[in-house]
Parts: structure tokens; C-alpha cells; sequence
């Protein structure tokens, strides 16, 4: 056998074991990651800002209103296995990051779930007032520029960084209301107090919180709910008498005793003694404006 018929052969036989498929276009699906590698987009803001000639010259900011969506997974307040970066976990499992202002009880509207303070005066509040990030979807929404400047400069942060970020705002909102204070009381700058020398604490302007609104979903409607359920409750209470009788046939027994009655002389009787009481009213009546139509 000569090598030209060998290669031959040889070629015959790898055509024959190619699959037919083979060269055909094929598709492959690739399933991006989830959890902390995730890709995918879990918070939406739609803004809207508006400004005029007046303002501009005035120095006034832009009139804004945004709306917010956020979705926050289970690895961003619990150490999952792949994901085993979260200190001060509570009893629940859950990381201790705190909501912004705006998400706090005592800031909500009451119909939201809000509970106002214990002290007005002192804004003082008690340890179960206080709420934390939780795995689920948040509406957040603000009319302040300075609400929006913040929430769009968070974006890149995780909770731990937007946590200590926020912890650091209030540190410094506390030190300038203490230099505040301070100030209008009048008091000189001694070696006695910490006010001593040029250093001024950094003034942060208004706090947006005010303007903004941060709430979980699906919505807590039980403050809301709560009055209508208050007034319908004696109207449920009567629904839920009436299908008792009729569930346990006491209308059937009054209808059957209500006929029995009927046949019997007792009907007529009553009828006719309370004729007979009418008529001798009507007749007292009578005489009575007689007596006193003499009388006069």
C-alpha cells in the first residue's frame, strides 16, 4: 500500500467520525452573576430640575424633585457565605446599618408609620424607634437639591460607607450647633473651652431630611388603615351577629314562632286593647281641652 492511498483512507475515515452538526453556528447562554458579582441595575432615580434668571441672580438653588428605587439584597446586611464582610451582626443575623433621617420613625408621617417623639422639647426617642437597612425594595423621594446632590453622590457606596459617611454629617452638624450656641451666648474664647483660636467648624447648610421621604414596600398600612377599621367596627360586629342567627337558624325559629302566634287569638286581642287605649286617650284629650277652654 503506498502512502498516498494510506493518507487517503486516513482522511475517508475522519470525514465519516465528524459530527454533522459540527460546522453549524451554535448559541451559547451565559448566566450573568448574581448576588455580590451581580451586574444587573437594583436602583432607579428619576429627577427633575428646573431654574429661572431670577434665581440665578438671586443665587437661589434649582427647584427639584426626585423619586427613587432601590432594591437591597440579602449579602448587603447579612454575611452569606460567599459574602462575609458585615461586623456588629445582631441576634437576628443582620448588620446594624442605620436608615438616613428621613427613614426614621420619628421623621415619617404617621399615616407611614411615623411615631412622634417622647419628648417634643428635647427630641428625645426610645431605642425601638430606631430603624435599619433590611433586605427588600425602598421609595425614596425628596424636593430638596441638596436631598438629590446627596442621594446621586451615594450611589457608588455601599451601606457600611453611606452609614459612616452619614455618621460623620452628624458629628459635624452637632459640633456647628454647639459653635452656634456658643456664639449667641456671647461667652470669650478661653483655654476652658474648645472654642480657643481661628477654627471654625465646617457649617454642612440645611439639612435635607427635612424635604425627604424614605419608606419600605410593600407599605405598613396599619397606621393607615386604623381609623377606618375603628369605624367599622360595630358595623363588622353586626355583619358577624347576623350570619351567626342565620348560621344557627334563629330567624327560621323567630319566622315559625311569629306564625304559630299568628293563629292564635292573641294578635286580635292585642289589637283591639290597643284600639280600645287609643280611643280612650283621644277622648281624655277632648275633655281636657273643654276643661280648659272653661277655665279661661
Amino acid at each position: 500500500m503506498t502512502s498516498s492511498s494510506r493518507t487517503t483512507r486516513t482522511q475517508t475515515q475522519q470525514a465519516q467520525r465528524t459530527v454533522i452538526f459540527a460546522n453549524f453556528p451554535t448559541i451559547k447562554v451565559i448566566e450573568p452573576p448574581k448576588g455580590t458579582f451581580s451586574t444587573r441595575n437594583d436602583q432607579w432615580c428619576l429627577t427633575y430640575c428646573s431654574q429661572n434668571v431670577t434665581g440665578r441672580i438671586q443665587n437661589k438653588p434649582p427647584w427639584c424633585r426626585s423619586v427613587c428605587l432601590r432594591k437591597v439584597f440579602s449579602h448587603e446586611v447579612r454575611n452569606i457565605l460567599q459574602f462575609k464582610s458585615h461586623k456588629g451582626v445582631g441576634s437576628d443575623g443582620k448588620a446594624r446599618y442605620l436608615l438616613p433621617p428621613e427613614g426614621q420613625p420619628t421623621n415619617l408621617p404617621r399615616y407611614l408609620g411615623g411615631k412622634p417623639t417622647d419628648d417634643p422639647e428635647h427630641g428625645r426617642k426610645s431605642p425601638d424607634d430606631t430603624k435599619y437597612w433590611d433586605e427588600g425594595w425602598y421609595l425614596w423621594k425628596t424636593n430638596s437639591f441638596l436631598g438629590v446632590y446627596n442621594t446621586i453622590a451615594q450611589m457608588p457606596n455601599n451601606l457600611d460607607v453611606q452609614d459612616q459617611q452619614e455618621a460623620a454629617k452628624r458629628a459635624k452638624r452637632k459640633l456647628r450647633k454647639e459653635y452656634e450656641e456658643f456664639r449667641k451666648s456671647g461667652q470669650t474664647p478661653t483655654q476652658d473651652n474648645k472654642w480657643l483660636g481661628p477654627i471654625i467648624p465646617a457649617n454642612l447648610g440645611p439639612d435635607p431630611s427635612s424635604d425627604s421621604l424614605l419608606i419600605p414596600l410593600p407599605l405598613d398600612t396599619g397606621p393607615l388603615l386604623e381609623p377606618i377599621l375603628n369605624l367599622l367596627s360595630p358595623t363588622r360586629h353586626s355583619i358577624q351577629l347576623l350570619n351567626d342567627n342565620w348560621t344557627e337558624g334563629n330567624f327560621q325559629k323567630f319566622g315559625l314562632r311569629m306564625w304559630e302566634k299568628a293563629l292564635t287569638g292573641d294578635p286580635l286581642t292585642l289589637a283591639s286593647r290597643a284600639c280600645g287605649f287609643a280611643y280612650e286617650q283621644w277622648k281624655n284629650k277632648g275633655k281636657a281641652d273643654e276643661d280648659d277652654k272653661e277655665e279661661t
